[in-house]
């Protein structure tokens, strides 16, 4: 949807990125708005893995078009390798991949924090920098959690990358960034996809039914941790992966071996053994985001000739480099575990737990779940759904799910009840009575109580009223009373009466008979003697003679 060119600041005499919209696609409305949410998304962020933005506008430019203005952005010029040329030429070694996985999480992290979700988490989106600095590149499709302009829904990203939730058109949230990483750190280890197809259909198709293969089937030589560790990440329960960006690097980080023992025989390791592994090794890493926690600054100019070269690194040339490096990662955890637990071993209470555990608040009133919420120090965002099973003021669910753990300032979907859902009474007038209770049953409801009544204009046996009223909304499965024409009008007695209230209530809305008038000179009173149709049933649309005694 756009074109980048390479350009220069000349106030700060500066290499820059300029991103500008393609003219054919700037005319489109939708696409200029996606367009400016990239360059809010990623503005309001400042991260070292994370593409920096500089400025955004629009500019006529008479080369490209001379109606449309186009909307730019100018960003941060990276002097790198796309991640997607450099795995391109196999697999990595498995320090490599971890640290590439590493920066991509850090920049995850942020982004969660900041309340916005990628959503297209692809080795194409990922670049690296001959220093080995990792950048997280294309906020395009970026959707805001708490903007309720975007659809949380909508079906975009690449199926290559997709997590289960985005290929069936589900809310998402961070986790689902997790699962793309995840199967961005399993094609860098094993050198394959998690899945492949004929079609992007396909391949999501898979993302929603198969479970994803464990990465020691395509490379046994990776170690049960790492594998475990991958498996985890790729689970197709969003439930079951990791809680948050920070908490699947803690796990990372805490891998003691990422090749296997080749003097023992392989085998894979048991959910519980690894789980308690890396409970133990991120008892403290994962509860608090102290700035050691965050990915070193790894040096790998060794690999200048290859991200020139667009081959993928090798594990000989950056083996002590990345060793030096997980090894400052580790004695940074460590040291800070102690202090925590050296802190906290006296009741202090000054060191608290900067992540937390969403609560259990389902069919709890709004008003209290926000309140305990709030007290965890959450951001709320209230929205409201119809429900069969929960009364209305009651909360149906949150998103995070409960047991979830997320940074504390993390916005929080609170879901309150409508009550049940309502739809509306159809427009029944004048319909028979056949048509009336199939339009009755299509809308949700079920046909109650018939009765019949007089009508001067409806036909027989079509419908004069229904109770509710069309247009009324009504809780689905309750019953539409009808009330229908019996083809007659109750035709009065007049006799007796004055010409002018005899035809006053023959003329009425109820009756609607023509009226002639013949008088009679041999009786007087000026009284109606008789009339033609007699008092009582009588057919619709009629002319009726009253004799008027006028003598």
């Amino acid at each position: 949807m756009a074109n980048v060119y390479l350009g220069t600041d000349t106030r700060l005499q500066r290499r820059v990125a300029i991103k500008a919209l393609r003219p054919e696609v700037a005319i489109d409305k939708e696409s200029r708005k996606r367009f400016q949410r990239e360059a809010h998304a990623v503005s309001t962020m400042g991260h070292p893995s994370i593409v920096r933005v500089y400025d955004t506008g629009e500019e006529l430019i008479p080369a490209a078009s001379t109606e449309t203005p186009i909307p730019f952005i100018v960003m941060e010029y990276i002097d790198g390798k796309v991640l997607r040329k450099l795995m391109d030429n196999g697999p990595f070694e498995p320090k490599v991949a971890v640290h590439i996985t590493l920066g991509i999480l850090d920049a995850l992290d942020e982004s969660h924090r900041a309340g916005i979700i990628h959503r297209d988490i692809k080795p194409g989106n990922v670049m690296v920098t001959p220093t080995g600095l990792v950048k997280v590149c294309d906020f395009g499709i970026a959707q805001a959690i708490e903007d309720p302009t975007n659809d949380p829904s909508a079906i975009v990203g690449t199926a290559q990358y997709f997590s289960p939730e985005q290929a069936k058109g589900e809310l998402i949230d961070g986790r689902s960034d997790l699962y793309s990483t995840a199967v961005v750190l399993f094609e860098m280890v094993t050198g394959s996809p998690v899945f492949t197809g004929d079609s992007s259909v396909a391949v999501a198709f898979q993302h929603v039914t198969q479970t994803a293969p464990r990465a020691r089937s395509r490379r046994p030589e990776l170690s049960p941790e790492l594998d475990f560790v991958i498996a985890k990440a790729l689970e197709k329960d969003r439930t079951l992966r990791f809680g948050s960006a920070s908490e699947f690097a803690v796990a990372l980080r805490s891998i003691t071996t990422l090749w296997a023992d080749a003097s023992t025989p392989r085998r894979e390791a048991t959910s519980e053994s690894l789980e308690l592994q890396l409970e133990r090794s991120a008892i403290s890493a994962s509860e608090s985001h102290y700035e050691q926690e965050k990915s070193p600054s790894m040096d790998l100019s060794e690999l200048r000739d290859s991200l020139n070269s667009d081959t993928p690194p090798k594990s000989k040339t950056i083996k002590w480099v990345v060793l030096a490096s997980a090894a400052i990662a580790v004695v940074a955890s460590v040291v800070a575990g102690m202090m925590i637990w050296v802190l906290t071993l006296g009741g202090s209470p000054g060191v608290t737990s900067l992540a937390v555990e969403i609560p259990a608040v389902a069919l709890k009133q709004y008003s209290e779940a926000e309140t305990i919420m709030v007290d965890l120090g959450l951001v709320v965002k209230r929205t409201r759904a119809s429900s069969d099973s929960v009364p209305a003021g009651l909360v149906i669910s949150t998103s995070p799910e409960p047991g979830i753990r997320v940074a504390t300032g993390e916005v929080v979907t609170v879901v309150e009840s409508t009550g049940p859902v309502l739809k509306v009474v159809p427009d029944l007038n004048l319909t028979t009575l056949a048509k009336a209770t199939a339009l009755i049953e299509d809308a949700g409801f079920v046909l109650g109580k018939v009765t019949k009544d007089y009508s001067a204009t409806v036909s027989k046996n079509s419908i004069i009223a229904a109770t509710p009223t069309s247009g009324t909304p009504l809780v689905a499965g309750q019953p539409v009373d009808l009330i229908i024409s019996t083809g007659l009008v109750k035709v009065p007695n007049v006799v007796g009466s004055s010409i002018q209230k005899a035809k006053a209530m023959l003329e009425a809305v109820t009756v609607q008979y023509g009226v002639v008038v013949t008088t009679d000179l041999s009786c007087t009173g000026s009284v109606v003697k008789s009339q033609s149709i007699r008092a009582g049933d009588g057919p619709q649309n009629q002319t009726i003679t009253l004799v008027y005694c006028a003598g």
